[in-house]
């Protein structure tokens, strides 16, 4: 392995170690709703299911796993797996990328035959209780020991604001940190989603446990959703004061 340290590695470093002044946060916090780096969401993974949901992911062979990306910063140690979307990831990877809004990526992809790739019951119930238009992927986003995800914003163009994709952290050991501009270390609880504003907002995550972290990211046309409105101003009330 290679331990030479790149420039984008104490970029990464000078970005986690960030001391945001209170002002700063402040004026962070007082954007509008849409406008936030992240937000925690009023739900959760019940504590018995994120349980069985760990330990099935556990227990797939690593050999399933896979990473593609195409970014210009690749990440360090992280891999991927698909439970619901398409069948060739690459081909989503660009659309995404390319689509200019959810009408445009409903042309470009084959949306109507994504299906359940693994099905885990507990994940599929979870998903399911998310207000949302239309589900586009549910994927295993996991962080090796020692991973890292360099200081970056998302490519994706068709999510505007906190109408963004999903992430449930399913373990949280010490020495894992997802760090965003203006506030710092977000606020991350095992089972608990939150939406990341992540092509607004510059973000970066190291992990450090000595453990394998394991995530879910959701993906999902959430915009107009009256359902998911309502969902994010509940949340803010009740998260704002500990992000």
């Amino acid at each position: 392995m290679n331990n030479e340290r790149t420039t984008d590695d104490y970029i990464l470093d000078r970005f986690m170690n960030v001391k945001w002044s209170e002002q700063e946060r402040d004026e962070v916090l007082g954007l509008p709703l849409y406008d936030l780096p992240y937000l925690p969401l009023d739900i959760k993974i019940p504590d018995d299911d994120l349980a069985s949901i760990v330990e099935k992911i556990e227990s797939i062979d690593e050999s399933n796993f896979f990473f593609y990306c195409q970014a210009t910063i690749m990440p360090y140690n992280s891999e991927k797996l698909v439970f619901y979307g398409p069948d060739n990831y690459k081909d989503f990877w660009i659309q995404t990328r390319d689509a200019l809004s959810h009408e445009h990526f409903r042309e470009l992809s084959d949306v109507d035959n994504y299906k359940w790739q693994i099905e885990i019951p507990e994940i599929k119930d979870f998903v399911s209780t998310i207000p949302m238009n239309e589900l586009y992927m549910v994927e295993c986003r996991n962080s090796k020991i020692d991973g890292k995800a360099y200081v970056h914003r998302d490519r994706e163009k068709m999510y505007k604001g906190l109408n963004n994709r999903i992430f449930v952290p399913l373990t949280w050991d010490d020495g894992n940190r997802f760090a965003v501009t203006g506030l710092g270390d977000i606020h991350a609880e095992p089972g608990r989603p939150f939406v990341l504003n992540g092509n607004s907002w510059h973000h970066g995550t190291v992990n450090t446990s000595g453990k394998r972290r394991l995530a879910i990211i959701i993906s999902a046309n959430t915009h107009g959703c009256a359902e998911f409105d309502e969902l994010l101003k509940r949340s803010y009330k009740k998260f704002a004061s500990v992000m």
